[in-house]
């Protein structure tokens, strides 16, 4: 069971999971006979679990690469502007 939820997930293509794709892959599985029609339900559920937890950590790997290619480049990021900012506003405060 394991092995043909890594294969399917893998084939899929997880990132473009939906419910019914989800569905229409375990509904293929019940027609060959290699899952039970009671563990449909269940496995749907399992698989769309999975390709949450996939989009999640592809999206922090994503997140993680950019802030390093900003600071490898030296690129402002948000918070060094708005810290600028907060700056330029307390000088501006002091010589008004």
């Amino acid at each position: 069971m394991e092995i043909i939820r890594k294969a399917m997930l893998l084939g899929l293509g997880v990132l473009s999971l939906t419910k019914e794709k989800a569905e229409e892959m375990v509904d293929e599985l019940i027609k060959r006979g290699e899952v039970s029609g009671e563990e449909k339900f269940k496995m749907v559920g399992q698989l769309l679990k999975e390709a949450e937890k996939q989009e999640e950590q592809l999206t922090g790997k994503i997140n993680e690469t950019v802030q390093k290619v900003i600071a490898k480049m030296g690129l402002a990021t948000k918070k060094d502007l708005e810290d600028i900012l907060k700056r330029l506003e307390e000088i501006a405060k002091r010589i008004s």
